[in-house]
């Protein structure tokens, strides 16, 4: 017996990824925007590594958590959100040599300059309100 229901044989990849993946840098939009981002992030991990014998032991860190011990962590945890930063950037500029789709390229990068700018407030608000400066 044969199938009778063959219809179009479904893709893997949704049409708007790209099939001939080029590592060039010229297809990142806002692509001074990203270098920038990468920079701020990584000088803010120096930041909290030169800063850490200024720094408490302790420093809250997780402002979700309830108030008290649950909120703190090591004063070398300030490297965290930096890190997260970081690792979105490199995911969403490995993804835009996939796409095809200029919005979603800039939308990626973006978010990306995003997400590095809060985590770079959040960690300088951090910094000033424990460290002894």
């Amino acid at each position: 017996m044969t199938n009778s229901k063959k219809g179009p044989k479904r893709k893997f990849w949704p049409a708007k990824l790209s099939t001939n993946v080029r590592f060039d840098t010229d297809l990142i939009p806002f692509r001074n925007y990203a270098y920038f981002s990468l920079f701020a992030s990584l000088a803010t991990i120096l930041a909290v590594v030169l800063l850490l014998k200024r720094l408490p032991p302790q420093v809250p860190l997780y402002y979700s958590l309830p108030e008290g011990e649950a909120q703190l962590a090591p004063a070398l945890g300030l490297i965290l959100p930096s890190l997260v930063s970081l690792g979105i950037l490199i995911i969403n500029v490995m993804a835009c040599f996939l796409m095809e789709d200029e919005f979603l390229k800039k939308a990626l990068i973006l978010t990306s300059i995003g997400v590095t700018f809060f985590t770079v407030i959040t960690t300088i608000k951090i910094i000033f309100l424990v460290g002894s400066f």
